[in-house]
């Protein structure tokens, strides 16, 4: 094999390696879940996963919220997220109608030795995401949960 050739598939497997270990913008906000924040921002999304961030369950927006299957296109995705040691906090936009979504998830949970395959895992993590909201709907929801966080 020529060396030309070793090197380009060196190239490829390194850039590979880095876009998998977050390069791309994998951010987490504690209890395994990670802000997805790709090149495109309609593929912005919070998953839950553990160890290596390589899939995961789409927690805010879910899957079903995010991609609509049968228009084959984005349909919701993560315009702004805080976190502290509790909470997150997101904001989404829908793109069809250009409409804003709140999320507020309570990350007191814990399904890390869960059999995902067995347990429905998804149900538990969005039994814990209050939303979508309404902006009116959110400040309340933040007074009443004496949550203390705001976008900047």
């Amino acid at each position: 094999m020529s060396k030309k050739l070793c090197y380009s598939i060196l190239q490829v497997f390194a850039l590979a390696i880095l876009s998998c270990n977050g390069i791309s913008g994998e951010y987490s906000l504690g209890n395994h879940l990670s802000l997805w924040d790709n090149e495109k921002k309609e593929e912005k999304v919070i998953v839950y996963c553990e160890g290596d961030c390589y899939g995961g369950i789409y927690v805010v927006p879910s899957y079903e919220r995010h991609y609509d299957s049968s228009k084959q296109h984005y349909a919701e995705y993560i315009d702004e997220v805080t976190f502290d040691k509790k909470w997150v906090l997101a904001k989404t936009v829908q793109m069809t109608e250009n409409k804003e979504n709140y999320y507020i998830i309570n990350k007191g949970f814990n399904i890390e030795n869960l059999d995902c395959a067995k347990a429905n895992c998804d149900s538990i993590l969005q039994s814990h995401v209050i939303g979508p909201l309404s902006i009116t709907e959110f400040k309340n929801k933040l007074q009443v949960l004496s949550i203390g966080l705001d976008f900047k």
